[in-house]
């Protein structure tokens, strides 16, 4: 019993150890978080730039067109990979 007991214990505080290392602030990464946005950024920036007659509705539906066809190939390949 005492060493069923000891065992828990022993496991509870390897746990909350591992919480501990896992959970990350948002502005630990913050730098990686900016270099992964940052050409999405850019796009939408010159999109918006160079197409001054559109709107943001149009940069929805451009960005929406492109990954339907995106998601249009993957489908397909999988589909073809299948057989």
């Amino acid at each position: 019993m005492e060493n069923d007991r000891d065992n828990l214990e022993r496991i509870y505080k390897k746990l909350k150890e591992e919480e501990n290392l896992n959970f990350k602030k948002w502005n630990e990464s913050f730098i990686s978080k900016i270099i992964l946005l940052f050409p999405l950024l850019i796009f939408f920036i010159t999109f918006l730039k160079v197409n001054s007659d559109k709107s943001v509705k149009d940069l929805i539906a451009f960005v929406a067109l492109g990954g339907i066809l995106v998601a249009g190939g993957l489908g397909l390949n999988l589909f073809l990979k299948k057989k």
